[in-house]
C-alpha cells in the first residue's frame, strides 16, 4: 500500500481533511462559542446543532446520489469552496447572537459539509484498485480522520485562545478545505468509471 499506492493514499486522505475540519468548527464549537464566548443558553445551541444534523442526515444521501449523476469531483469541489467562504460567513452570523441566525449558520454549514461527506464513502473506495481497496480506504479514512477531525477541536480552540479572534480559526477551516481540494482536483473522476480491479 505504501510502496505502491502512495498517491493515492494522498488523494483519499486529503480529499477528508477538510470535511472532518468544517464539522468540528460547525458543531464542536459552536456550542462552545454560544455558551462561553457569546453568553447564550446551551439548549439554544443544542437546538441549532439538531436542526442542522437531521437536515445533514436527510442531504448526505442526496448529495451521494447527485454525485452519482454528474461525478463525485463537482459535488465534492463544491462543498470545499462554499465551505471556504462559509467559515468566515459562519461567525458573521454567529456574532449576530441571534437564534435564527446561529441556527443558519449551523444548518447552511452542515449543508455544505454534506456536499463533501455525500460522496466521500465512494470516493474515497473508488482511488484503489480491488486487491487494496479495504487495506486503502480503511487506511485514509482512519488517518485522516485523527488528522482533520481528531485535532481540529484543539486546533480550533487554540487558536482562538491565542488570538482572541475567530479570523485564525476562518484561516485555519479554509487551509484545510484547500487542502481537500487540491486532493479532489488531482483524482481523476470516478463516478462513470468501473472500478480498478
Amino acid at each position: 500500500m505504501l510502496g505502491r499506492h502512495w498517491r493515492q493514499l494522498l488523494i483519499a486522505g486529503g480529499s477528508r481533511i477538510g470535511s472532518d475540519v468544517l464539522y468540528a468548527l460547525v458543531v464542536v464549537f459552536t456550542l462552545t462559542y454560544v455558551t462561553t464566548v457569546l453568553h447564550l443558553s446551551r439548549p439554544m445551541a443544542l437546538a441549532a446543532t439538531t436542526l442542522g444534523a437531521a437536515l445533514n442526515a436527510i442531504a448526505v444521501p442526496l448529495c451521494g446520489h447527485l454525485s452519482d449523476r454528474i461525478g463525485r469531483r463537482p459535488v465534492y469541489l463544491a462543498g470545499a469552496v462554499l465551505g471556504m467562504v462559509w467559515a468566515f460567513v459562519f461567525f458573521v452570523l454567529m456574532d449576530a447572537a441571534h437564534p435564527v441566525a446561529i441556527c443558519a449558520a449551523v444548518v447552511v454549514g452542515l449543508l455544505i459539509h454534506a456536499l463533501m461527506y455525500g460522496p466521500q464513502a465512494a470516493f474515497v473506495t473508488e482511488q484503489f484498485p480491488g486487491r487494496v481497496r479495504y487495506a486503502g480506504s480503511s487506511l485514509a479514512y482512519t488517518l485522516a480522520g485523527i488528522a482533520g477531525g481528531g485535532f481540529a477541536p484543539l486546533i480550533i480552540a487554540s487558536l482562538f485562545k491565542t488570538w482572541n479572534s475567530t479570523l485564525a480559526i476562518s484561516l485555519y477551516v479554509t487551509a484545510a478545505l484547500a487542502l481537500t481540494a487540491v486532493a479532489v482536483l488531482a483524482a481523476s473522476e470516478t463516478a462513470k468509471s468501473p472500478l480498478k480491479r
